[in-house]
């Protein structure tokens, strides 16, 4: 397992998480890689803390200084031409809200060899807790949206066996680099949220295929950068999810899932959002509709 990794991690507001995140980077069983560290301005000292442990740490660390917020799907599009253009062997998207087991890395590349997968994602726990996060992913066929498998279960060794899944989100998602060449790269119209299930959709669609791996162990102390249920996630996840819909789904299906969703924020959310978030999530439908009408090209 002599490949070289290229580990890429957007920050934003994330100096609450870096140190952690650095320390079990350094701890390693694995060390052949490195850190591309891409900051999108972030308005507190992620960049000036990422360089203070970048100095202390016995890995390479490059750091890309953004002149903006490009968000994080165009983030891991920088991050990830520059380990490519560097001869990484591989490509590991990281968030750095998380935390790594001793043999993360080197179990992970195990797993993801042994099934000639094209990408592989961790068991993932909810930090501080024995509780599933994710152990892979698939869809809600009903109203077209993702589910983490196995979230807010007590671990008792349920999900101890690798295997295909059709879905995962990309908080620690090992890839081939070839892959790159066949789906593209993340669709930066989406800024953040489904910028992850839409890659892992059209990578699918060529039939590349998705492991999970169940040795490879992660804590992932979720939404630090952009908040649990803030104005800002209610905008993007309902904005982008027509976005997805109308992108990847076909036109019966699609109609299907945006009216479906649309009747769950009408009737459902209006008692469970505050009223002003509620009227973010209907604005952010029409959003969606007209970002796709518009949408810029996959690089």
């Amino acid at each position: 397992m002599s490949n070289k990794i290229g580990i890429v991690t957007v920050l934003y507001n994330s100096e609450s998480v870096l140190e952690e995140f650095f320390e079990t980077l350094d701890k390693q069983s694995y060390k052949n890689f490195v850190l591309y560290v891409i900051d999108n301005r972030s308005p507190d000292d992620s960049l000036t803390l990422s360089k203070k442990l970048a100095a202390t740490c016995s890995f390479e660390t490059v750091i890309v200084e953004n002149d903006g917020n490009y968000g994080v799907a165009k983030g891991n599009n920088i991050g990830i031409r520059k380990a490519l253009e560097d001869c990484c062997d591989l490509i590991l998207l990281s968030n750095n809200d998380v935390a790594l087991e001793e043999h993360a890395i080197e179990r992970l590349l195990s797993g993801f060899e042994k099934n000639n997968a094209d990408m592989a994602v961790p068991k993932i726990y909810i930090y501080g807790t024995n509780k599933i996060w994710a152990a892979g992913g698939d869809y809600v066929k009903r109203s077209g949206l993702t589910l983490h498998i196995g979230q807010g279960e007590e671990d008792k060794g349920q999900f101890d066996l690798d295997k295909k899944v059709e879905y995962a989100p990309t908080c620690f998602m090992l890839m081939k680099k070839e892959l790159f060449d066949a789906v593209g790269l993340m669709d930066e119209n989406y800024f953040v949220y489904y910028d992850d299930t839409d890659f892992v959709h059209r990578a699918l669609k060529k039939y590349k295929t998705l492991w999970y791996i169940s040795g490879s162990s992660i804590h992932h102390n979720e939404s630090t950068s952009t908040g649990k249920m803030s104005d800002f996630s209610v905008r993007f996840l309902w904005r982008n999810l027509v976005y997805f819909a109308l992108k990847n789904y076909n036109p019966f299906y699609a109609a299907f899932v945006i009216l479906y969703n649309f009747l769950y924020i009408l009737i459902v959310l209006f008692f469970r959002y505050p009223i002003s978030q509620w009227k973010i999530a209907l604005k952010a439908y029409k959003e969606g509709f007209e970002l796709y009408m518009n949408k810029k090209p996959v690089q």
